[in-house]
């Protein structure tokens, strides 16, 4: 008898004990057989409330071996995984909320001095005012209809560019904010299941 499985590159639990269900898709034609195996128990979390545990997937077949010895196991996901244990915790409504308005004043007023930064640097303004006196005829002496319309560019290209508008999304694609943080955790994981290995801190069948 044959046993599917598909291992996340990583799985975030919120209690210390981790069954084979929490960390793979698992399939059996014996069904029977398939749910025993989403509920055996894999290993259990010694750290609390907060801890990380870099695991082998020759573990896991060790473990499936060990309820059938005659199973053979094929895993069509990671060879190494990362799990992490972050317990529930009750948080204040006031508390959360002010996290995110913290959150958000940084990054409005992160994004308001690089863009005049970069204005500055480039001297959009000297080039305004010349375009407007090459046009005109005349010296502007104040904002002009170029500066309202680089604004509302501005704002508009932002928006499409990012592809997202508080909770809606202009399209079905992920934002590039979203791909970022996906390449940045895909390193990071690479980076601490390269450093366990070498450490030997990981699972595995002879740890």
């Amino acid at each position: 008898m044959t046993v599917y499985i598909k291992v996340n590159d990583t799985t975030c639990v919120n209690k210390p004990t981790v069954h084979l269900k929490d960390i793979a898709a698992i399939y059996c034609t014996n069904k029977d057989m398939e749910e025993q195996l989403k509920k055996l128990p894999v290993f259990k979390f010694r750290k609390r409330p907060t801890a990380r545990e870099v695991i082998s997937t020759l573990y896991l077949v060790e473990k499936i071996k060990e309820v059938d010895k005659n199973l053979e196991v094929e895993n069509f996901g990671s060879s190494d995984f990362i799990v992490y244990l972050k317990e529930k915790k009750t948080e204040k409504a006031w508390v959360h909320r002010l996290k995110i308005f913290f959150v958000a004043l940084v990054s409005f007023f992160g994004a308001t001095f690089s863009i005049m930064a970069y204005n500055t640097d480039v001297g959009i303004e000297e080039l305004f005012f010349r375009i407007y006196a090459l046009v005109m005829g005349k010296n502007p002496t104040g904002p002009t209809i170029l500066h309202v319309c680089y604004s509302i560019g501005l704002s508009i290209g932002i928006l499409v560019f990012f592809n997202h508008v508080g909770k809606m999304k202009l399209s079905k694609e992920p934002t590039p904010f979203q791909i970022q943080m996906k390449l940045y955790e895909k390193d990071v994981n690479d980076s601490i299941i390269m450093e366990t290995g070498q450490g030997k801190e990981e699972i595995d069948v002879d740890s």
